[in-house]
Parts: C-alpha cells; structure tokens; sequence
C-alpha cells in the first residue's frame, strides 16, 4: 500500500524502504516553486500499490521509491506541475438589475454582452453598470479593493491542480459599507461564497438584493491566465 512519511519520525517508518522489491528505483525530486508537502500529495495517487513517498520539508523536496515507469510518470507530472504561480487577470463588473422599464436607446454594450445570460437567469427589464474593477493577482494572492464608492470586494486566487483552465475565488465577499451610529465604517457582508471559474468564460452572480425592493446586484466575472493562448 502506498504511504506518505515524514522525514525523522520514527525507525519504523523507514521499514518498508529496506523491504522493497529489488526491481524499484529511488529517485529525488527537488521542488522550486510549490511545497514540498503539496508535491507528496499530488504524488500518493500515482504509486503503485509498493510505492512510497517520502518528505523532505526543511529541504523541500520529496523521495519517491517505485519502479522506474511509475517514477517517470510521477517526474513528468511534478513538471508541469512545480512551476511559478501563473497570473491571473480577473474582471469584476457590478451591475445594478431593476424593475424599472429601460429607458430608450440602445444598451450599454458592455452590458449587451451579457444580454442573453442575464435574460435567462433573472427576470429584471433593466440594467445599469455600477463599476468595473479589473485586476492582476498571482496564485495565492489576496485581493481587496472599494468597488463604485459604496461597496467592497475581497478574495483569494488560488490555481486549481492539473487543470490550467480553471481557477478559484476562494473566500469571495461583496460587501456594502455603512457608516455607524457613531460615525465609524463598517463592512455589511451581501456575499459570501467560493467560486470556480473557467478562464475565458464570463461568470454570472446573482449578489444580495439592494435597500429596495424592486432592485438587486449582479456580478459578472471574467478571469484570463496571463500567457494563454
């Protein structure tokens, strides 16, 4: 059965090394850019059943015993996988949805580009865009920024594993400021929720309702990897 060991934890730990089977290779794979402990866990699912990983943190690296096809699958994953973070650009546009029949004129065009998706999904006659907010953050970073005077936007941008097309907004909030009784700001949380988005495709998000009844936020959401093409 494959095992994942920590480097110094006990002799014990060691026994199923000395007892393989004489056809498995030893090999170590130094990391660069990601944990080691990360590595260890991308790795376990690849072993075969008298595999094993062994973790090196304090030299961020991992030994891996198995036969010699598994060990070069295993080197051809970590790879493409030990790479510096890639960096993401991420659109957030806020639009303001209503009841209130729209007014003549053609629509917003940045607006129309999501004409046919807001239609589908929600039963508002109009919308009127708030503001735009785009930035660049790497794998792992925070954002935080003031969107359209009154409102707030925090996440965290993670990488999903093995799939360069995809990303997370983990720990996302949208949330109103509102100024206390005694005079001192505040954040009043709209949304909280985790979000994974395909790069290159917009994302619609139905936010918390506005202080009237008849008007809600939408958000919309566009992330490109940097590099892509």
């Amino acid at each position: 059965m494959a095992r994942v060991a920590a480097l110094g934890l006990a002799v014990m730990a060691a026994v199923p090394w000395l007892a393989a089977a004489s056809d498995q290779q030893v090999r170590v794979f130094q990391l660069h850019f990601r944990p080691a402990r990360e590595a260890a866990l991308l790795v376990e699912p690849l072993l075969s059943p008298e595999g094993s990983v062994l973790l090196q943190p304090k030299l961020n690296a991992i030994t891996v015993r198995d036969s010699a096809a598994v060990l070069e699958r295993i080197a051809a994953v970590v790879a493409a996988w030990d790479v510096a973070a890639p960096n993401y650009t991420i659109r957030l546009r806020v639009l303001l949805a209503s009841t209130t029949p729209p007014t003549a004129g053609p629509a917003a065009p940045l607006i129309s580009g999501v004409g046919s998706e807001l239609q589908q999904l929600f039963r508002f006659t109009s919308y009127s865009e708030l503001d735009t907010l785009v930035v660049t953050a790497a794998d792992g970073s925070t954002v935080e920024a003031a969107v359209a005077d009154r409102y707030h936007v925090r996440f965290v941008v993670r990488a999903v594993p093995q799939d360069g097309d995809r990303l997370q907004l983990a720990q996302l909030e949208f949330a109103r400021r509102v100024v206390a009784d005694a005079g001192a700001e505040r954040l009043q949380p709209l949304l909280r929720t985790t979000l994974t988005l395909r790069t290159g495709q917009t994302f619609v998000l139905g936010a918390a309702r506005s202080e009237e009844a008849n008007r809600a936020l939408v958000l919309v959401l566009l992330a490109e990897r940097e590099g892509a093409r």
